[in-house]
């Protein structure tokens, strides 16, 4: 049976609704990065695909795999793959800080509204470099440290200053600040 831990039905609600595209639309991570149509994404974190399966309909040559720590949240991407026709989606439940994926298997990676959630964001950036091939890009987008009405209390926020260092000391080059959005940060890095 699927874990449905932290699966509550409105949490599941409040991740799908169209809402979240007034603040948050992620066409614009695609439209920023501008990636080759059949490359390689990781979505870490991507609970019901808020991310992924946007990716996978409009790169249907791509390959698009959501992780997640959650076997139920991995269940969910997969059976909304499934409805949507999307045979490019594959889900894998991952270990915290481990998705089992060879080196260098992946073009991006993306970590969207998840960084601030991470105690100990090292593991996982080290498990990121290691998953990019080399001139791969991180993408990370999380809530803006700044009180505008939607980022979270300030101790759940990333300031810019220690994701910029989070990074450069995992390895990650050519950080670059994207300002699309309103609400969010949205920084990459070159593997």
């Amino acid at each position: 049976m699927a874990d449905r831990l932290g699966m509550d039905p409105a949490r599941i609600e409040r991740l799908r609704s169209p809402d979240r595209l007034e603040y948050f639309d992620p066409d614009k991570i695609w439209d920023e990065l501008n990636p080759p149509s059949d490359c390689t994404v990781i979505d870490i974190g991507t609970g019901v695909g808020f991310i992924a399966l946007p990716f996978a309909e409009r790169f249907p040559n791509a390959t698009v795999y959501g992780c997640d720590i959650l076997d139920g949240m991995i269940e969910l991407l997969t059976e909304d793959a499934a409805a949507r026709g999307l045979g490019n989606v594959k889900g894998i439940v991952m270990e915290p800080n481990s998705i089992a994926l060879p080196d260098d298997a992946v073009d991006i990676i993306v970590m969207a509204q998840l960084h601030h959630e991470l105690d100990a964001p090292a593991p996982l950036l080290a498990e990121c470099k290691r998953l990019l091939r080399p001139g791969g890009t991180i993408t990370i987008v999380d809530w803006a440290d700044a009180d505008n009405g939607k980022s979270p209390p300030a101790g759940r926020r990333v300031p810019v200053a220690r994701l910029r260092d989070e990074l450069t000391t995992a390895g990650f080059t050519a950080l670059d600040l994207h300002d699309v959005y309103e609400f969010h940060t949205f920084m990459t890095g070159t593997a």
